[in-house]
């Protein structure tokens, strides 16, 4: 489960991808909320007044600004593109680290870095962003859960990305 999380490349960012905008809004659908808290929530994707899902996904994850990586193709998480908290604050860290979003984005392709504050994962059709569908849904509430049924996992990320930011300093 761990295996695309070694330590040493855990502070790195080149997997950000931030030439991706939610774009028009292809029909309204769904999307999973990761809080931070390891909560695991469905929630509607609604297009706002400009026919966007920008704000939508602004509010769901609390941000002003976004930033997004791919997990497949199909299936994009956006998080706080100012969540990232300086590795010489320990509490920051505690306190907004996302282990539950990182390692659910790990089931999915190899992460270069641990991700901070509310995640939100939606759908793509292209380069525009969309609902998720049934399946794409399901698939992550799933794994999600069993990741989250597993806290020695959680629990064993979140010493990694300590013991990372601890040689930062």
């Amino acid at each position: 489960m761990l295996t695309n999380t070694h330590p040493a490349a855990v502070l790195r960012s080149d997997d950000i991808t931030n030439d991706h905008r939610p774009g028009a809004a292809v029909g309204v659908g769904q999307a999973l909320l990761i809080g931070i808290d390891a909560s695991i929530e469905t929630i509607d994707l609604t297009p706002c007044d400009s026919g966007t899902f920008g704000a939508t996904i602004r509010q769901a994850i609390g941000c002003r600004l976004y930033t997004v990586t791919d997990a497949t193709e199909h299936i994009d998480m956006w998080t706080d593109d100012e969540s990232f908290p300086d590795f010489d604050d320990a509490e920051l860290i505690a306190a907004t680290l996302n282990p539950l979003a990182t390692l659910l984005l790990a089931e999915y392709r190899s992460i270069h870095q641990p991700y901070f504050g509310a995640a939100l994962f939606t759908g793509r059709s292209g380069e525009h962003t969309a609902g998720l569908d049934a399946a794409q849904l399901a698939d992550l509430r799933a794994r999600a859960e069993l990741i989250a049924g597993r806290p020695e996992w959680i629990e064993a990320f979140r010493q990694r990305v300590n013991a990372a930011a601890a040689r930062q300093r």
